[in-house]
């Protein structure tokens, strides 16, 4: 039993960290990113492999409710917490370490922990156990950009891994019949759990597949699916709705849930060097780059130090950021040709992924700052829902994290649309 404690303690010193970061809680969460990346905990994938569930800000009650859904899939010992500030950060995140290590192997530790000066969250809310007899095997992890089994020899130390956080292992918010509460996705990450699906019709209570003539003429099995609105690298609360056709989508809808109408920072109020290396740490996580993600992340907070040598060495870091990801050939064949804008907008910022994704290097290296159009300009929903049409799954995630979308724009569907 002690030594069973032992590697309890040792395991969860550095726990998994799932963050849920709600409208206008960008500065929040790149606070939170920082403190992780200073301890050096990892950012979770999944549900399957988070320890702790962090929730920043205040979710509307569709964000609100997928997070129940992705919280109901943590397994034990697990850990949430609400923050709205991040004046108590260190406390709250020492306050977590220490209960899930203090809890015995057999103990169950199913925390919340709320926001200060706000109500606590039921622990836990739907178990697993409520899925009686229900087994949810993995899968083994998919590599939608294509990029399994390349030699990553020249690309100085990248780990792509395939797309981080796509392995298919169980879909949050599938719509089982008499589970009338698990109806929104929740994430597409590890356990595929943004991957919402509804189907053609029940069959002894499970979801079945109906058939349509494919791009080709096949019949071919067809899957309603909605990916979003958590998911690692995606934008908190944008939901993508769309048939699926193998790995092919057609029909692609975007919106955001709850009208995100929060846009986080202000324009202007970040400097577009900071904004770019954000853009850049996204992708890289969709892409399967996470020590690059990481460097980008500590780029981006340590240039807004006031400290004359910690702002020289983040502008070193982020030119060597930019110059690995410029020079990545496996990145570089992953989204050249996906995602054409041909809008104005689009054209100004780079025409396809590889352009725009080129463009935020040489922001994020200190260079074509002040060009009439940023590279993270914000792009309406309807244009990139129209380059989704016909990609494949892991295409469409990196399409998304190469453009910075408009939450002004923000629109809803009526709930007998989402059924």
């Amino acid at each position: 039993m002690d030594l069973s404690r032992r590697l309890q303690a040792w395991a969860l010193a550095r726990p998994r960290v799932l963050i849920v970061d709600a409208p206008g809680t960008v500065g929040l969460r790149w606070a939170v990113e920082a403190e992780l990346d200073r301890r050096g905990w990892p950012q979770a994938m999944s549900p399957a492999d988070t320890d702790v569930l962090l929730v920043l800000g205040t979710p509307g009650p569709e964000l609100a409710a997928a997070i129940d859904v992705l919280w109901s899939q943590v397994a034990q010992p697990r850990r949430r917490v609400d923050l709205r500030a991040a004046t108590d950060l260190h406390h709250r995140l020492e306050e977590t370490v220490r209960a899930l290590g203090a809890a015995a192997p057999e103990e169950h530790v199913d925390g919340v922990l709320p926001a200060r000066g706000g109500a606590a969250h039921p622990a836990g809310g739907m178990d697993d156990s409520g899925h009686e007899g229900m087994e949810h095997p993995d899968h083994e992890a998919m590599d939608p950009a294509g990029m399994a089994g390349m030699d990553h020899s020249g690309d100085e130390g990248m780990d792509h891994v395939g797309m981080a956080g796509m392995e298919h292992s169980g879909h949050v918010g599938m719509d089982h019949s008499g589970r009338e509460g698990m109806e929104h996705a929740a994430m597409g990450g590890g356990g595929s759990a943004g991957h919402h699906m509804h189907h053609g019709g029940d069959v002894a209570g499970l979801p079945m597949a109906q058939t349509a003539p494919d791009r080709d003429g096949l019949a071919l099995d067809v899957l309603r699916v909605s990916i979003g609105p958590v998911l690692p690298g995606w934008p908190t609360g944008l939901l993508l709705r769309a048939d699926l056709q193998g790995d092919v989508l057609t029909g692609a809808r975007l919106s955001w849930v709850d009208a995100s109408d929060g846009r986080g920072f202000p324009p202007g109020e970040v400097h577009p060097q900071r904004a770019a290396l954000g853009q850049l740490a996204s992708l890289l996580v969709v892409a399967g780059w996470p020590t690059a993600a990481r460097d980008a992340r500590c780029a981006r907070d340590g240039l807004a130090s006031t400290d004359r040598s910690e702002l020289a060495t983040a502008r070193r870091r982020a030119e060597r950021v930019a110059r690995r990801v410029r020079r990545s050939r496996a990145l570089a064949w992953s989204v050249r040709g996906a995602g054409q804008l041909h809008s104005a907008l689009g054209r100004a910022a780079g025409g396809d992924a590889l352009d725009r994704v080129r463009r935020w290097c040489d922001v994020a290296s200190g260079g074509d700052v002040e060009a009439p159009t940023s590279p993270t300009s914000p792009t309406s929903l309807d244009e990139v829902a129209a380059v989704l049409e016909g990609t494949e799954l892991g295409t469409a995630r990196l399409i998304v994290a190469s453009v910075a979308l408009d939450r002004s724009a923000a629109r809803t569907e009526p709930e007998e649309a989402r059924a």
